[in-house]
């Protein structure tokens, strides 16, 4: 009995150094696939744009990117928007116009919501319908009823109905302050 313990003590410290040493290895590929995903995820944002590019305005929180084409012309912003899903944080961006009148696009960076149900959030049916929204009203989602784009409506994903209203609420939680804070930084 005595020796089966050591040997699984063995075991588990030399796994234990293992996936720490592979982690180590692979936290900077982690975070180059990280910034590229957000790169083409504000790519996306904007893609009728012409050499679009992206700078962070110096603002605390939240995290909001200017957009440009390739002349200098502003093409909007985005705003990250992290919210807590059914099985853990989505990570979004928000993408508005100029004017900070309407939502140009929603990207999803990153998730983990259950492939097939909350997974959905990524298909472009559900982000689509965020295009045209007013920012500066609420959102709401709703069930079982054709949605109503004037009354800042989107469709519930069926089954997915926690996921939904976690990328609702974390839109309606941080665009008025990213609109606040975009308005003190570019005046």
């Amino acid at each position: 009995m005595k020796k089966m313990l050591i040997v699984l003590t063995l075991v588990m410290a030399l796994s234990g150094l293992v996936l720490a040493g592979t982690f180590a290895a692979l936290t900077e590929r982690i975070e180059i696939n990280r910034e590229r995903a957000l790169q083409a995820s504000l790519a996306a944002l904007f893609a009728g744009a012409d050499e679009p590019s992206f700078d962070q305005l110096d603002v605390a929180d939240p995290t909001i990117y200017r957009g440009t084409d390739g002349a200098g012309d502003l093409l909007g912003y985005a705003v990250r928007v992290v919210a807590s899903g059914y099985n853990g944080p989505i990570s979004m961006l928000v993408g508005l116009t100029p004017e900070l009148d309407e939502i140009v696009g929603l990207q999803v960076v990153e998730n983990i919501e259950t492939p097939g149900l909350g997974g959905r959030i990524t298909e472009a049916g559900f982000r689509s319908q965020f295009a045209g929204l007013d920012p500066t009203r609420a959102l709401r989602s709703v069930r079982n009823i054709e949605p109503d784009p004037s009354a800042n409506q989107v469709q519930a994903i069926s089954s997915a109905t926690i996921t939904t209203e976690a990328v609702v609420a974390g839109i309606n939680q941080k665009t008025p302050d990213a609109i606040e804070a975009i308005r003190r930084a570019e005046r």
